[in-house]
């Protein structure tokens, strides 16, 4: 293995250890402040973003499938970041077959 291939490994392994560590340090943060009057009080009602994302909380996506915490804001910014988790992953493991089929 060369070097520049450890400090691609290298370097995927700390960006996973400090994505998941992010992940699971906001994941405790919303289920500390959840269902507390610490929730954020949004009022969207000027912001043409606001009124599309309440669209979006609104919908049986985040009511009924997906009801991790009970305000819907935690619910989406959980599954974004699911969502940017599994895209890197999915690119991860591809780069590590095109690697492995360029040495075989």
């Amino acid at each position: 293995m060369t070097d520049e291939q450890k400090k691609g490994r290298l370097h995927r392994i700390r960006w996973w250890i400090i994505a998941l560590s992010v992940f699971f340090i906001v994941q405790l943060i919303f289920f500390t402040i959840d269902g507390t009057s610490l929730e954020p009080n949004l009022n969207d009602s000027d912001n043409i973003v606001g009124k599309y994302a309440d669209w979006l909380l609104e919908s049986r996506l985040f009511n009924e499938w997906i009801t991790l915490y009970s305000f819907p804001w935690f619910n989406l910014a959980t599954i974004l970041f699911v969502i940017f988790l599994l895209a890197n992953a999915v690119t991860d493991i591809f780069s590590i077959k095109e690697i492995k089929q360029r040495r075989g």
